[in-house]
């Protein structure tokens, strides 16, 4: 089911550039095959979203990624759909903040950032704050911008003031528009829309929005 208004959304959604999405095929819980991301790039021609940067899950117990099998998925990706209406613009990741990211940051190896040093992670949903914390600082004294993914879905993530701190710890945050519709149920949607009604900042002038 489309849960978008196809006639409203191209308007809003024109322009901007997705970074948080698993378009590339059989590497975790997204896309299972080239035919299955082709339909995914259908739909975001529909929305009027135009240009893409790939970002599968690098999740060392369920999904263990690495630069060499994401580049290997994205060429794959690439070559099939390079006519395609909608560009793809290169990948980078979306990392579960565990024990494994925290030794990987430490490493100094370099991390799949994207557009000036941002590195997309997320935590388990009922993760305690601590470890996050950790991680934004170790990843600011890398010169990376940290950018939360999907903060209104967790469950230890609750008040406006926790959004407050966490940005103040450097943290930009990332929205799924489909906890705007109310897909993650009724909980997710009013934190959504709550935490959308103050003022905001917009770090990039075109790419997806950010509070």
């Amino acid at each position: 089911m489309f849960l978008f208004n196809k006639s409203k959304t191209k308007a809003f959604f024109n322009g901007l550039v997705d970074f948080h999405n698993h378009i590339l095929p059989g590497i975790d819980d997204g896309s299972k095959s080239i035919s299955q991301s082709i339909e995914m790039l259908n739909l975001y021609d529909e929305l009027g979203i135009h240009q893409v940067l790939c970002s599968p899950h690098v999740y060392k117990d369920l999904y263990p990624n690495t630069p060499q099998s994401i580049g290997e998925a994205y060429k794959k990706l690439l070559k099939t759909t390079a006519n395609h209406a909608v560009e793809l613009l290169g990948y980078s990741a979306e990392y579960m903040v565990d024990e494994f990211f925290i030794k990987e940051i430490k490493s100094d190896d370099k991390l799949l950032a994207f557009l000036n040093e941002n590195v997309l992670i997320e935590i388990s949903f009922f993760a305690e704050l601590n470890l996050l914390e950790e991680t934004l600082f170790l990843l600011l004294n890398q010169s990376y911008q940290p950018i939360l993914a999907h903060p209104e879905r967790y469950a230890t993530i609750k008040t406006l003031d926790q959004i407050k701190t966490l940005k103040q710890k450097g943290a930009r945050m990332q929205l799924n528009a489909l906890s705007l519709v109310g897909y993650y149920g009724k909980d997710v949607q009013e934190k959504s829309l709550d935490w959308l009604s103050v003022p905001r900042i917009y770090p990039f002038s075109q790419g997806p929005l950010f509070y």
